[in-house]
């Protein structure tokens, strides 16, 4: 019996460092399938249909994505395919369940929540301006930091389609 522990403690003592040092993603990575609650719960997948992750981690970055929603309208996200990932962990908990997460509730579009920041660690970026990772079939194939509300739509429309000749 004593052996088993033995080899579980190293497979953890050699794992660890892995995840420690994840590279963030980039542009050429393939995202695994992560799936999130909504900020009413629900379960949520990032999944191959899903087009762009915009993605934040503090409110200055909150504050372009809720701008680019007055713009673009409620439905932005699900029209071009996008999810909106917001990670919470560096949010004292307390302030979390009485403000946080209430005024999360209000929002007119669904966002995921990642409370612990273990599932979106390797998003590069998200802070001061949010990151958007545009994505075909989980493939990481652009990723930019929009400043302004306008760049943020612009990253998560589809490309017009190529005109035949």
């Amino acid at each position: 019996m004593r052996v088993p522990a033995v080899a579980l403690a190293f497979l953890v003592a050699i794992a660890t460092p892995a995840l420690a040092f994840a590279e963030p993603y980039a542009v050429g990575s393939t995202l695994p399938e992560i799936e999130l609650p909504d900020q009413h719960g629900a379960a949520r997948t990032i999944d191959a249909s899903v087009k762009a992750v915009v993605f934040s981690r503090d409110m200055k970055a909150g504050e372009v994505v809720k701008a680019a929603v007055e713009q673009g309208g409620a439905d932005l996200f699900d029209r071009n395919g996008a999810v909106y990932v917001v990670d919470v962990q560096g949010m004292p908990a307390i302030i979390r369940a009485l403000f946080a997460m209430p005024a999360m509730r209000r929002r007119p579009y669904k966002l995921l929540v990642d409370e612990e920041g273990v599932k979106t660690a390797d998003i590069p970026g998200g802070a001061t301006h949010p990151t958007v990772l545009v994505l075909d079939e989980l493939k990481v194939t652009a990723i930019s930091h929009p400043a302004s509300a306008e760049e943020l739509i612009a990253a998560i429309q589809p490309p017009p389609p190529a005109k035949e000749p």
